[in-house]
């Protein structure tokens, strides 16, 4: 069974760290835990009226098992590259970021009154299972903002969070690390996930469920305005450092880094850094790994960046779902296709392969 720990910056599977011994160009890789974002991999949507735009198409329906399915079949390939961990999450992420669908789909874990979904919950242990055959560590989160306002109130909320940490606990499963909500902001509509209160909701969970490491993510990180930077008092809480790093270019990615790493509350008790949410860019990935952070590769897909204008940078714009490629493209955009089908995704699985020694493409397990 896997088991993922951490000591000092370090990740740990397995008791061993993480790409152990492993230098590249003169930078520590040991202990880094390269991901993807994978946050639809048990995606449903359960509103009739946007439920239709995520069809197959060479079904003509959408099949939220077999999106799990598909999904467990690319992970020996993800491994066989160096990446050893992705990020999923109980309420998913934006599909599509038109205003008349992101206000629509209902893609939640979770009942309004915060009971899990048995679907959900069947689909997630899927995951986690065969993540834990293949040694690779899962980022289990468990809120996403604009499913939360779709929860009765905040005693639902705390209920949900329960529940998830629960069932996560009943796999027995111990490749997880918990990322109790992606983008925590004043969005989210309820005081226990304002940044500056996350550390009380990751240690009132904690002491219920001991046997997790916990963090919480803020929105992409901007050091000249704060915007996206954890406060001492999450530092101090979290187990390991979530960053975002969506927006940024690589200087300041690399400021970021630097920034957190230079903290009172960071040097006292130093601890993995990790960026599970950016872009397909190369050249953030390097200043990440460069400076010690470990980086998530994100691809939207459809109607994003790495699905029409080959630049990773490029803000997003959206288009009408009926001009979609016919080529399924990016993670994050379902239908996902979540092999390594384009360029940007090559770019990412190769390079990592290339920094953890994985070049050669070790074999599936």
């Amino acid at each position: 069974m896997t088991q993922v720990g951490t000591s000092g910056v370090e990740f740990m599977v397995d008791g061993d760290p993480t790409y152990a011994g492993r230098e590249f160009q003169g930078h520590r890789v040991q202990g880094l835990l390269f991901n993807v974002r994978a946050v639809q991999a048990t995606f449903d949507d359960a509103n009739p009226v946007t439920r239709h735009l995520w069809t197959y198409p060479d079904t003509g329906a959408w099949d939220p098992g077999r999106n799990t399915e598909e999904f467990c079949a690319a992970l020996p390939s993800w491994r066989d590259h160096g990446v050893l961990a992705f990020t999923v999450n109980l309420q998913g992420g934006g599909p599509l970021y038109a205003r008349e669908i992101y206000s629509q789909f209902d893609n939640n874990g979770f009942t309004p009154e915060g009971d899990l979904k048995a679907a959900y919950a069947d689909r997630m242990a899927r995951v986690l299972a065969r993540a834990d055959e293949l040694g690779m560590v899962v980022i289990v989160g468990l809120f996403y903002w604009i499913h939360v306002h779709k929860m009765r109130d905040e005693q639902a909320v705390w209920r949900a969070a329960g529940e998830g940490l629960k069932f996560l606990k009943g796999t027995g499963r111990r490749n997880v690390l918990v990322e109790i909500a992606n983008e925590t902001h004043a969005r989210f509509g309820y005081e226990c996930f304002r940044p500056e209160q996350a550390h009380r909701m990751i240690n009132e969970l904690r002491g219920k469920y001991p046997d997790f490491l916990y963090s919480t993510s803020l929105v992409g990180v901007n050091v000249e305005t704060g915007r996206g930077m954890p406060p001492a008092s999450l530092i101090e809480a979290a187990d390991f450092v979530l960053l975002h790093g969506n927006g940024t270019r690589a200087p300041q990615l690399t400021a970021a880094i630097r920034a957190v790493q230079a903290m009172p509350a960071y040097q006292r008790s130093p601890k993995p850094i990790v960026i599970n949410e950016d872009s397909p860019g190369i050249p953030n990935l390097e200043a990440a790994w460069r400076n010690g952070a470990s980086w998530g590769y994100f691809d939207q897909g459809f109607g994003g960046p790495a699905a029409w204008s080959g630049d990773a940078y490029v803000y997003y714009r959206s288009r009408p779902r009926e001009s979609r490629c016919e080529e399924l493209s990016g993670f994050q955009t379902p239908p996902v296709n979540w092999t390594i089908n384009t360029d940007l995704k090559r770019a990412f699985f190769e390079r990592v392969a290339e920094i953890t020694g994985y070049a050669g493409h070790a074999p599936s397990l």
